[in-house]
């Protein structure tokens, strides 16, 4: 066995090809293992970019039919074609797929095609992912762990197209719209994925168990989101928990649910999505033969470092929990990869990990929410700036949202941004790098801002957390 390379990935996420990336760029000899036939992992063939393609494409179907007039542009006879749509899709990511490939030869990173198990600290096996037959070995100083996670299903059912019980998967490669989508889940996954189908014209119905849908946002977020989305005909229905889902017939699929108090009520449609979260993925990785710690749930438990409890395996992205981000598990890659070999890389600090929902409009945040700020006593200030008094919103057609900005009461540091408004996704960048550089709202209202821009209600907020004052408000 003479296959010997200083660090082998498993796993070809956005985590994973891009740790590759980085380790050859630093003069690693670097392996990547890949279960399935193409790469890039959830993110890139099951999840970010398909569903931004759908939603781009949904999105324009929808503007098309309720704005455009409004702009003087008119339409005899406006349709879409599911198909088409989907073709789209399906090409953006075989090209992207392309890319990756591309860039593994041209970073001369070795690729194995199965599931990479470890037979002990410094061999893994190369399994074959059909006939769980090993078909060769290869040796290792480091490991990088990026398997990822997925979908989580409740404990007595299995997602499956015929059952009409479906996952993000799923979902993304029907072949039919719903005329009525059950979504459990009111999180980031539900509301993009029911935005992309009530747009083509699916019933949507939200049953959520928390109190507010995006519940791990601001709570200003929740009720704006709700508010816009029981405009565009989501049937919204929180604080309810789920007690059974079983198929009324070869078309339909009800779901019985119930308040604390008790109380019963059914919901029938013809797809049930379920968006309950993501559990990590570990299965035939052989843990166990190296002694890898794992929690409750498990993901791996990793220190500082992203060590799990073999010093030369890490682990990074969604396989040791977190937020189940794509731009995390990239930064998290990066620093596994410049600690092996010998750098000193600034930790990330998880407290300035974006996050988006990517419906329309888009909604976007980072730091801490208000009431963390409450819980942790912190005096503050709180500006909230309407997105329909900038110019460039209303020559956009999109007005609806706000920005919010919190700082601390005597320091004016910046806590926490929280949007909701067009371009969300592109403009809390702004305040990554403010927040990342323990900038003052009164840093950000004395730069110059581009107008007409949505990014001028950074400096307005800023104001108001300034000076309690704003320009346009």
């Amino acid at each position: 066995m003479n296959n010997l390379y200083d660090l082998v990935i498993i796993g070809s996420g956005p985590g994973g090809y891009i740790s590759a990336i980085r380790a050859s760029q630093l003069g690693l000899r670097t392996a990547i293992i890949e279960k399935y036939q193409e790469l890039g992992g959830t993110c890139l063939n099951v999840g970010c970019i398909p569903s931004k393609s759908l939603l781009d494409s949904s999105k324009y179907f929808s503007l098309a039919k309720n704005n455009y007039s409004s702009h003087g542009i008119f339409f005899e006879k406006l349709f879409f074609d599911f198909i088409k749509m989907m073709d789209r899709k399906n090409e953006i990511v075989k090209n992207i797929n392309h890319g990756i490939k591309y860039l593994m030869r041209k970073n001369k990173v070795d690729l194995y095609q199965g599931i990479g198990s470890f037979k002990n600290k410094n061999i893994l096996s190369i399994i074959d992912r059909i006939s769980l037959q090993e078909k060769e070995k290869i040796q290792f100083k480091y490991c990088i762990i990026s398997t990822g996670s997925k979908p989580l299903c409740l404990s007595n059912l299995n997602f499956d197209i015929k059952s009409r019980i479906i996952s993000s998967t799923e979902a993304i490669n029907l072949e039919e719209i719903p005329k009525k989508l059950i979504i459990i889940g009111g999180g980031i996954i539900g509301l993009e994925l029911g935005s992309i189908f009530n747009r083509l014209g699916s019933q949507i119905i939200i049953i959520e168990t928390m109190d507010k849908i995006i519940s791990n946002m601001d709570d200003s977020l929740s009720k704006e989101m709700r508010k816009i989305l029981e405009k565009s005909s989501f049937q919204i229905e929180t604080s309810l928990s789920v007690s059974n889902i079983f198929q009324e017939n070869h078309k339909e699929i009800s779901v019985i649910a119930k308040y604390s108090n008790g109380k019963k009520v059914k919901f029938t449609g013809n797809y049930c999505l379920l968006s309950i979260g993501r559990t990590p993925y570990t299965k035939n990785l052989g843990l166990e033969n190296v002694e890898i710690k794992i929690d409750k749930k498990g993901f791996i438990l990793v220190n500082d470092d992203l060590q799990t409890s073999i010093h030369n395996i890490y682990a990074i992205g969604d396989v040791i929990g977190g937020k189940m981000l794509a731009h995390k598990a990239e930064e998290e890659g990066l620093y596994a990869v410049e600690h092996i070999v010998g750098q000193k890389p600034n930790k990330l600090n998880y407290d300035l990990v974006p996050s988006v929902i990517y419906t329309y409009p888009e909604v976007a945040s980072i730091g801490l929410s208000e009431n963390e700020i409450k819980k942790n006593k912190i005096e503050y200030n709180v500006g909230i700036f309407p997105m329909k008094i900038l110019g460039r919103a209303r020559t956009s057609g999109c007005t609806e949202g706000f920005l919010k900005m919190i700082s601390h009461k005597k320091t004016d540091e910046i806590l926490g941004v929280h949007i909701i408004g067009d371009h969300a996704s592109d403009m809390i960048m702004e305040a990554s790098v403010a927040m990342e550089f323990k900038s003052s709202s009164e840093d950000i209202y004395r730069i110059c801002h581009p107008h007409p821009t949505f990014s001028e209600a950074f400096k307005e907020v800023a104001l108001l957390n300034f000076e309690n004052r704003s320009i346009h408000m």
